[in-house]
């Protein structure tokens, strides 16, 4: 129904549509929802309220939060960066204080919400009895890319709806409600190389228009190409995803682990170059897993390369399934979904792993400190819990 795509160009997003993992429930702004669409600064202050707005007042209400007693406040969004800022709007609506620490983080990618819990800790760390919000979302009615390169029209297809609200706090009378505890916080980039710093890049293509570039070189490419070889998960951005992994594992794996991965490497240089390096066992450590929700198939080499099983793997892909790609907010609907499943006991650990433009990524590892029942009562998987996991998945998206 949009006149200026040709056959080609339809042919090309079905195809990325039918492999993408996503299934029919998930969520597009109003402004998509028009023909052509409307892509008006106007209709991103709209979505900037339909979606920020109801998480925030749910987190305000379930952890009986003022407003007022926030003092650090950080919004995250990639795409839109409006003026006045996205964190003053908020601030704005809800009467905060004059002094509240506001922040907004822009052109980050699907990093972003773990970027900005690790601002946040870092905050908290030189400033006593301090509440800090994150408010973590993708504006996607300014993001629609009206042309008919391959490479930007992607964007038009994976990415959906959605936000969240995270309260962080290092107040004493914390420990008694809050759900988790932040062990590990671990953010490393490759913005030095030129071949990560262009893998997306927002530019303008032939005719004029402005879309973002999803070049070959980036992990999340492989949602487009079915014939893509996995060994290009070992480049641009396999190798941050790596060096994030080697440095958290060595804060957070037994010696064992360390010991036999180190020595793999040691046989594969001076020994025996058809020697595997060793993955590490991160299920000796971590319970659950909350990986990058960019497509169906990055899911499974992420999952793959950590050694991963299919419980393991399933909250990213469930999630990818319901409610889409939803950038850096991805991480908490699946963490929602682990909660829902009540999977998480007192003393477990979960990791976040979140991976972005740049390109990133940027790992949280968190304690559970109290048991968690009836989230599959409420929260935004409560509808719909009962009906997960779906197995129908892979045969749909393969």
């Amino acid at each position: 129904m949009l006149d200026f795509l040709d056959q080609e160009s339809v042919a090309f997003m079905e195809k990325v549509l039918k492999h993408s993992g996503q299934g029919e429930m998930t969520y597009l702004p109003p402004a998509i929802h028009f023909i052509p669409p409307k892509s008006s600064h106007q209709e991103a202050i709209k979505e900037v309220h339909i979606a920020l707005s109801p998480v925030f007042e749910d987190l305000l209400a379930k952890t009986k939060t003022s407003p007022k007693d926030i003092d650090v406040l950080i919004v995250n969004c990639s795409g839109f960066c409006p003026s006045p800022s996205l964190s003053s709007i908020m601030v704005n609506k809800y009467s905060m204080r004059e002094d509240v620490k506001s922040f907004t983080i822009s052109g980050m990618g699907c990093s972003a919400s773990a970027l900005a819990i690790d601002m946040a800790e870092k905050i908290l760390k030189t400033h006593e009895n301090f509440n800090a919000v994150i408010l973590s979302t993708e504006i996607l009615s300014t993001g629609w890319y009206p042309g008919k390169e391959h490479t930007m029209m992607v964007l038009n297809c994976v990415f959906r709806m959605g936000a969240a609200a995270i309260l962080v706090s290092n107040k004493k009378e914390a420990k008694k409600r809050a759900k988790y505890k932040l062990l590990y916080s671990l953010r490393t980039q490759r913005a030095f190389d030129d071949k990560g710093y262009y893998s997306a890049f927002r530019e303008e293509d032939s005719d004029g228009f402005t879309g973002v570039t999803l070049r070959r070189d980036l992990l999340q490419v492989i949602i487009i190409k079915k014939n893509y070889k996995i060994e290009n998960l070992v480049n641009c951005g396999g190798e941050t995803l790596r060096s994030n992994i080697t440095i958290l594992g060595s804060k957070i794996l037994p010696y064992t682990e360390m010991i036999f991965y180190a020595y793999s490497i040691i046989k594969k240089k001076y020994l025996d170059k058809s020697t595997e390096i060793y993955v590490p066992n991160f299920k000796r450590v971590v319970q659950h897993f909350c990986l990058p929700a960019s497509g169906k198939p990055v899911i499974r080499e992420i999952g793959k390369g950590l050694k991963l099983g299919e419980r393991d793997m399933e909250p990213a892909l469930m999630t990818l399934h319901r409610f889409g790609n939803q950038s850096s907010s991805s991480l908490w609907y699946e963490l929602g979904y682990i909660e829902a499943k009540e999977r998480v006991k007192k003393g477990e650990k979960v990791w976040q792993l979140g991976m972005g433009s740049g390109p990133k990524c940027n790992g949280l590892v968190w304690e559970c400190i109290r048991p968690i029942v009836g989230e599959a009562q409420r929260g935004v998987w409560a509808d719909c819990i009962d009906k997960y996991p779906v197995l129908s998945v892979d045969k749909n998206s393969s």
